[in-house]
């Protein structure tokens, strides 16, 4: 029993280890309630999950901004908005991808993507 455990527990510790890298993308969500107030420049890089999205992208510069956004006519309205807004405080059209089909339809996902 006890060679089965002393087994177990390096395993366990280098399966967790490795898990940790493999899920350190983190996700931030955007929530339509968050997006739905009057825009200023101020208040669109306080809200949080863009503030720590573009943290990430400044200290990657080869990074890429997967959007994951909710499918239909809002959906696409909204993410359009917010790249627009991405744009005109400073970020290149080329480091954002649009992706359709965000999970919950309130929702938007950004995800910094190291190249």
């Amino acid at each position: 029993m006890r060679k089965l455990i002393s087994f177990f527990i390096p395993f366990f510790f280098i399966t967790n280890v490795f898990a940790t890298q493999v899920f350190a993308a983190e996700i931030q969500l955007l929530q339509a309630n968050e997006w739905s107030v009057p825009k200023q420049a101020a208040i669109i890089l306080a809200m949080p999950a863009i503030q720590k999205s573009m943290e990430k992208m400044q200290n990657n510069v080869n990074s890429t901004l997967n959007i994951k956004y909710p499918g239909g006519d809002e959906g696409t309205l909204w993410v359009n908005e917010l790249r627009s807004w991405l744009i005109a405080l400073g970020l290149s059209t080329n480091r954002i991808e649009l992706v359709p089909g965000s999970a919950i339809s309130t929702t938007i996902e950004l995800e910094v993507i190291s190249n």
